[in-house]
C-alpha cells in the first residue's frame, strides 16, 4: 500500500456509519486479518488518490508512441466483437 504521507504527526477523526457498513468493514479486517482503522486509512489515501490527483502515476502520463505501424481496426473489431464486417 502506497502510504502519501509518511510518518509525520496524526489526527484522530471520528464518524458515524451505518451498521451494515461497520459489518462489512469487520468482515473485511477479519478476512484480511488487518484492523479496521488499516482498512479506512487505506479507503481514504485511495479515494485521494483518485480523486485528488495526489499522486502522480507515470504509467497515466506516459506519451503515446509512434512505431509507424498502422492500426487495423476492423481487425480489432473482428477479434473483440466477433463481427466479421
Amino acid at each position: 500500500m502506497l502510504h502519501l504521507f509518511g510518518d509525520v504527526g496524526m489526527t484522530v477523526v471520528q464518524t458515524s456509519i451505518p451498521d451494515e457498513l461497520h459489518k462489512k468493514l469487520v468482515e473485511i479486517s477479519k478476512s484480511q486479518k488487518k484492523s479496521i482503522k488499516e482498512i479506512v486509512r487505506e479507503a481514504i489515501e485511495d479515494w485521494l488518490i483518485w480523486n485528488e490527483g495526489t499522486v502522480e502515476d507515470p504509467f497515466l502520463n506516459l506519451k503515446p508512441v509512434d512505431f509507424g505501424v498502422k492500426t487495423n481496426v476492423e481487425g480489432i473489431k473482428r477479434v473483440l466483437y466477433g463481427r466479421s464486417e
